[in-house]
């Protein structure tokens, strides 16, 4: 079977599921979630650190986020994904410092500048079920989790909206954006004011992804990046993802040749498309981490941050063999 035909398969079978996922109330959506995610990590471990794995080979001069993709390819299947708008090494330290708290650290570390995220995973493993998508890439490791307290009658999404803050302004961005779009809670993730809800205003005529393009803008910069990613990224809404500047596009031309998921390892938000997954080829059976909530704005052909395809694809420890046996490679 043809990739193209995969992928249109697959798009048959996610299609009713967002209909049904439609007429659903926010409280079944979360639930549904919750269970997700139970299930999941029921099914083992999600990231394995791989028995065999070297650093990919590269020019001199790298950017942070490629510097930090060299020192995680031995750590992770996930670089992509633990390095996303990475400025230095710190995720993969984070990382070593999260593995034995969660089976999620890639998620958790993504983007971190500290070991912050581990420490407020530490204080919110008993307040939710999702810590590791709440502490993502925290700066401050009490911050989040007083959002999440304060955002838990305002929206069912509370880990969402408060990843990786910094204060309640989220909170704030959320009431004014709620009547703006369908994503919320996803347009204010990591806001540090009502800015994201302007810069969704300026890009709703450049993308079909404005919440994702402006999820925790500062400036109207993630519409400038856009502009400048266009023609030169297969995917600049996530590349362009809360962008400060251009240093997105920047950075994506730097790692073209170190791997093929450039723009997911450059966004200042790659974090975002870890939640948000969904699977494309039936033959990778770990949805990683899980999908939250679904139905969600991203549809192909995001890239999977799950596998990055210049690394060993992971092997399921309980892989079913005749499963394995009818898969495409």
């Amino acid at each position: 079977m043809t990739i193209l035909s995969r992928l249109f398969a697959v798009c048959l079978c996610a299609f009713p599921a967002a209909r049904a996922g439609a007429a659903m109330s926010d409280e079944d959506l979360r639930q549904t979630a919750e269970y997700g995610l139970e299930a999941a990590l029921q099914a083992g471990a999600l990231e394995i650190e791989p028995p065999s794995a070297t650093p990919a080979a590269g020019a001199a001069g790298f950017s942070g986020a490629a510097e930090c993709y060299k020192a995680a390819s031995p750590l992770t299947h996930y670089p992509p994904l633990l390095c996303a708008g990475a400025g230095s090494t710190a995720p993969a330290d984070c990382f070593s410092a999260a593995k034995e708290l969660t089976s999620y650290p890639a998620m958790l570390c993504s983007g971190a500048v500290s070991n912050a995220p581990a420490d407020c995973f530490t204080a919110a493993k008993d307040l939710t079920r999702f810590p590791a998508l709440l502490c993502a890439g925290a700066r401050d490791s009490a911050a989040p989790v007083s959002c999440f307290k304060a955002a838990g009658n305002i929206t069912h999404y509370p880990a969402l909206l408060c990843l990786g803050a910094s204060s309640n302004a989220p909170i704030d961005c959320f009431r004014a954006a709620e009547k703006l779009t369908h994503y919320p809670a996803l347009l204010c993730a990591k806001a540090a004011s009502p800015a994201p809800v302007d810069c969704f205003n300026a890009a709703k005529g450049l993308t079909n992804y404005p919440a994702l393009l402006c999820s925790g803008a500062e400036t109207l910069a993630p519409v400038e990046c856009f502009k400048a990613a266009k023609g030169l990224a297969r995917y600049p809404a996530l590349l362009c993802s809360g962008a400060a500047s251009n240093a997105p596009v920047a950075c994506l031309n730097e790692v073209k040749g170190l791997t093929k998921n450039p723009e997911l390892l450059c966004s200042p938000n790659g974090v975002l498309k870890g939640v948000t997954h969904h699977n494309i080829d039936a033959s990778y059976h770990h949805p990683y981490p899980f999908p939250y909530p679904n139905p969600y704005p991203f549809w192909f052909p995001f890239p999977d941050p799950g596998h990055d395809p210049s690394q060993p694809p992971p092997q399921p420890a309980n892989q079913d063999k005749a499963a394995g046996a009818k898969s495409v490679p």
